[in-house]
């Protein structure tokens, strides 16, 4: 998949050689890390006549799912603005033209609007007015409230692309979640009043300037690293800004004049991921900032970056490290760490979470609820325990090389544990290992 949906120098080559199972597993994973339309929009010669007919009903049924989005945003809007609260939307279509060329192609899950948090409880309750439901139980780490659903009688049918789906609200009363991820950048606030309005086939709505846009999707990015989360298609769509604004030295030169260097310096994270991983170009800007990064942030990406793409398949827990090179105060690293290293909470009997794996449902071990429940306590509990003492000891090993205490070259060691398929850590970047073996190392 990172072959093909490289920017610079796309390659279908390795899809073609799958066979239909393998297929079908990679659509399943597709689909799961919301790649399925991405992937609908290369080159399709060669692949399975099955194959192409899925993807092609994947966009039809998506492109009428985006008619729906856009009559429920009007609807939410409307009482939203019946009540007088002020709001913008954040992801989802607001993502058109500059990260994905329509918002037709991408997929969306729900709607996710911004709202001062004193307005927070009149949103949700002009959104119940109109039908809305909360569904879920607020986490933790959320940045917004339960989800809001109208489900109806509509009955899953399988298709993440169902133009009936019900679509989600979510309430987020934060673009960047101190409390959690103990970082302050309280440059954030002043996104709320730079917002803009812009108009995207047809639909008019709020929504940040495009630098804001920019760099909250950036620090979106930062944070779910943070917590371990999934971000390669977020990180797609940033590769495709930041590839095709490569010569625009006027945004450029905006951005370096609204953010701060120290804002600048964790949306330059997002960027190293958006160029290590899709082979983007960049501005000399957004580079530079790259490099001005710390020494512990340079030394972190270049070793573990892959570990994001890792954490899909099995658990590991690299990035803490990098979220620890940003805290200063001894009380916050403490709490960090044990936040890692001890689960913060264990899903009731009955969750959903407990027959997921990786966002993957499991075949059911049998009726029993409280043997399957035992099952994912013995699953949890060990992957959960290799992990921290993975992580604890590859991050000796790092802290250790910091000191140059290990060999030359040791920065290698536990990245090659993350390659992609026929790839190899090339200059901080992924580059093909044919190319890497043949010509050494290069920039790519």
């Amino acid at each position: 998949m990172l072959a093909a949906l490289h920017l610079s120098d796309p390659d279908t080559s390795l899809l073609k050689a799958l066979d239909d199972r393998e297929w079908s597993r990679l659509l399943e994973f597709c689909n799961t890390a919301h790649l399925t339309l991405q992937l609908a929009q290369v080159a399709t010669d060669g692949f399975p006549d099955w194959v192409v007919d899925r993807l092609r009903a994947n966009l039809a049924d998506n492109a009428l799912r985006f008619e729906q989005i856009k009559a429920i945003y009007r609807e939410a809007a409307k009482a939203l603005d019946d009540v007088k609260v002020e709001h913008i939307i954040v992801k989802g279509f607001t993502q058109a033209p500059d990260y994905v060329a329509d918002p037709r192609l991408r997929r969306q899950s729900d709607l996710d609007f911004f709202c001062p948090p004193e307005r927070i409880d009149d949103a949700r309750a002009a959104l119940e007015a109109v039908g809305y439901k909360s569904y879920d139980v607020i986490k933790e780490i959320a940045d917004h409230t339960s989800v809001l659903v109208r489900l109806g009688n509509w009955q899953s049918r399988g298709n993440p692309f169902d133009p009936e789906m019900p679509l989600g609200i979510d309430l987020h009363f934060c673009l960047w979640n101190e409390r959690v991820s103990l970082i302050r950048i309280p440059e954030v606030e002043l996104f709320w009043e730079r917002r803009t309005r812009r108009v995207v086939d047809g639909l008019s709505f709020p929504c940040l300037s495009p630098v804001d846009h920019l760099g909250y999707l950036s620090l979106h990015i930062l944070r779910n690293i943070f917590l371990y989360d999934w971000i390669v298609h977020h990180v797609r769509e940033l590769a495709i800004f930041l590839n095709s604004h490569a010569d625009d030295d006027a945004f450029w030169q905006s951005w370096c004049e609204i953010h701060s260097p120290s804002l600048r310096s964790y949306e330059a994270i997002a960027f190293y991921y958006a160029r290590a991983w899709f082979g983007c170009r960049l501005h000399h800007q957004a580079a530079q900032e790259i490099a001005n990064l710390g020494v512990l942030q340079q030394s972190w990406l270049q070793r573990f970056s892959g570990s994001s793409l890792d954490v899909m398949f099995r658990q590991n827990k690299d990035s803490v490290w990098l979220h620890l090179s940003f805290v200063s105060a001894h009380r916050d690293r403490w709490k960090i760490l044990r936040r890692c290293l001890i689960p913060p909470r264990i899903a009731p009997i009955g969750a959903p979470s407990v027959n997921m794996r990786h966002k993957r449902l499991i075949t059911s071990t049998g009726s029993n609820p409280l043997r399957q429940y035992i099952a994912y306590l013995i699953s949890r509990s060990a992957a959960h325990g290799r992990a921290s003492f993975t992580t604890l000891a590859k991050g000796l090993g790092w802290h250790l090389s910091q000191y140059r205490l290990l060999v030359p070259n040791s920065r290698m060691t536990d990245v090659s544990m993350y390659e992609p398929h026929g790839y190899a850590m090339d200059d901080g970047r992924y580059a093909r290992k044919a190319e890497v073996d043949k010509h050494g190392s290069r920039n790519v």
